[in-house]
């Protein structure tokens, strides 16, 4: 099994997500602003659900999967979540997700925080591919991942059934070579 540690960027703590998280993984997925393009769960609706995520990954064995709740050093605060689903070890390869609270969208956050775990993933997990799926109308996702040197695969159709109807989702994809030639 793959322990997954803390991480550092100059402004955020990458952490493993804790059973003291409870109380913000309720008032972050419960937020209407942070699920808009999360289409592949519904918002959290209690605290029971809220515990339910965070069993998941502190009591699983599965280490196909990691979160990480992404710390802001200034004031000790969470401000989003990030992590690696669907590791394949064999073929190296891993799907990312992240979100963040609204009132830390804009500032580059994310971008640190993804920077800091793909830097951890191309080395001490040995990926060669990075996939992240988007749906379409989540314009800023998009623009941040191809500032990151993804590249758009094309369009999963039909990809996600939430609420009620069927949505497409861009894959996107990111190969070590890639990464590493935007760290230079």
């Amino acid at each position: 099994m793959h322990s997954f540690p803390s991480l550092k960027s100059s402004r955020l703590q990458l952490r493993p997500l804790a059973q003291a998280d409870v109380a913000f993984v309720l008032y972050h997925f419960s937020d209407p602003a942070v699920n808009r393009h999360l289409l592949d769960q519904a918002a959290i609706a209690s605290l029971e659900e809220a515990q339910n995520i965070v069993d998941f990954f502190v009591q699983s064995t599965d280490d196909t999967y990691t979160r990480w709740v992404l710390v802001n050093q200034a004031d000790g605060q969470p401000i989003g979540t990030c992590g690696f689903h669907k590791w394949d070890q064999r073929n190296r390869r891993a799907e990312i997700g992240y979100d963040l609270t609204p009132g830390a969208w804009g500032q580059g956050y994310m971008s640190e925080a993804l920077t800091t775990m793909l830097t951890y993933g191309f080395t001490a997990m040995g990926l060669n591919r990075v996939e992240a799926l988007v749906y379409p109308a989540n314009t800023a996702s998009v623009k941040l991942l191809e500032k990151l040197n993804f590249q758009r695969e094309g369009v999963l159709r039909d990809c996600f059934y939430h609420e009620g109807s069927f949505y497409d989702h861009w894959l996107l994809s990111l190969l070590k070579p890639h990464f590493q030639a935007l760290s230079a």
